[in-house]
């Protein structure tokens, strides 16, 4: 594309719900575009065209003030909620576009369709269900392909949810959304090599998908893989040097090149993260006792072995049948209910009053590396009371979590009297 078409592009184009991925196609096509851009953004006047350009420059923060002085103009919203569903905020992204939404009434489809997504990530399903099913879009099929996605998703139907996903990033292979839970839900099922190759088509995206780009380093680590790691993290600082979590990764990664792992104590650890993976939904399981999970938000079988049967129980309309139910499935993984719990009068006798001080302390007084402190986040572990009712196998069941982090976390609260719950 030559100079002077990609000025026409962005100057002179109609504008429509599709131009700001026409014009990301005509940036992506060649080398020099971003230096292009630079230039023509200076004769951009227009907020919606100038909103797509900052974005496209890496300007994100500058492209939403942007966009969000010209709330009068639906494709300034569209853009704006879209945007906002890609950073993950999801409920940023509802407010402006139900508002959209309700200037616009049925004109434009491609906004409630956005609308849709925004609150199926709500959980306000009923909403999106009735929304979706007045849309009556029929020459679209990837979209729909993929808020069905989230819709299965949503309801634990995860094998569902993975064909609506290929079929929607089949269709559409330029969408960054679609590719990104495509490869999340190949990384749920285990399959990693397709999740790096959905991640790895999202590289192609200008700008960069930060959440893609973060997820594929993951899942490089994991693998051992630690210079593509690197350069994954490396490209979302490019792109957002503030960005706090490419820079926390970056220095994990980096330091994990020189550590050790002992391949053999971690097969087992392996074998146990992949069984608390597993979907509750893959299981033969009475509606009733299906529908209780799915409103306890009980999703794998991780989810489940962190409750205790009391916590089971007290829930409405779930009694002793159900329960027989779950206890049959975790036997057969050789799992049990409750497995990180104890109650807090065991909990408090197992140590002393000097030790017993520190339990309201957050667990930042540890000082661990910045791979356990990820776990930490990932638990919702804020103090140290937390952490000692976690037990080992909740702890290496976490990704990129392994012995090396494990036996620190132990040395850490030894070294204070302290222990974590027994397995």
């Amino acid at each position: 594309m030559s100079e002077i078409s990609l000025r026409d592009l962005v100057l002179t184009r109609e504008t429509s719900v599709d131009f700001y991925h026409e014009t990301r196609q005509g940036v992506t096509s060649r080398r020099e575009a971003i230096d292009e851009l630079e230039v023509i953004l200076d004769d951009v006047t227009d907020p919606f065209r100038r909103g797509v350009v900052l974005d496209l420059l890496g300007r994100r923060e500058e492209a939403r003030e942007t966009l969000f002085g010209c709330k009068e103009n639906i494709l300034c919203m569209h853009l704006l909620g879209k945007l906002l569903l890609e950073e993950g905020s999801s409920k940023k992204a509802l407010k402006i576009l139900e508002a959209g939404w309700k200037s616009c009434g049925a004109g434009e489809p491609r906004v409630g369709m956005l609308l849709c997504e925004a609150l199926i990530l709500e959980d306000k399903i009923d909403e999106a269900k009735v929304l979706l099913g007045s849309l009556q879009v029929q020459d679209d099929q990837p979209r729909i392909c993929y808020l069905n996605g989230l819709l299965h998703q949503h309801e634990g139907d995860y094998q569902d949810a993975l064909e609506s996903y290929s079929t929607a990033a089949e269709g559409n292979p330029d969408e960054t959304r679609f590719l990104f839970r495509l490869g999340y839900m190949h990384s749920l099922y285990g399959d990693e090599e397709k999740a790096i190759e959905a991640y790895r088509m999202c590289q192609r995206s200008t700008p960069l998908y930060a959440h893609a780009m973060i997820n594929l380093g993951v899942l490089y680590e994991d693998s051992e893989r630690f210079e593509e790691a690197i350069t994954c993290y490396r490209m979302v600082l490019l792109s957002n040097p503030d960005h706090a979590r490419a820079r926390l990764y970056l220095r994990d990664a980096s330091a994990s090149q020189s550590m050790y792992y002992d391949r053999d104590k971690d097969k087992d650890n392996v074998r146990k993260q992949q069984v608390l993976q597993i979907p509750v939904t893959e299981f033969e399981l009475s509606v009733r006792s299906r529908n209780c999970l799915q409103k306890m938000g009980i999703h794998t079988l991780g989810d489940l072995v962190s409750k205790s049967e009391p916590e089971l129980l007290s829930y409405k309309n779930f009694g002793e049948t159900s329960l027989q139910e779950i206890r049959k499935i975790l036997n057969q993984k050789k799992l049990r209910l409750g497995e990180g719990s104890r109650s807090d009068d065991t909990f408090m006798l197992s140590i002393d009053g000097e030790a017993a001080s520190l339990l309201g302390e957050p667990v930042s007084l540890l000082e661990l590396s910045s791979r356990s402190q990820r776990c930490m986040d990932r638990l919702g572990i804020e103090t140290i009371a937390d952490l000692m009712q976690r037990n080992e196998l909740e702890l290496v069941s976490q990704k990129n979590f392994g012995v090396t982090s494990l036996n620190e976390v132990k040395r850490k609260l030894s070294d204070r009297g302290l222990h974590l719950a027994n397995g």
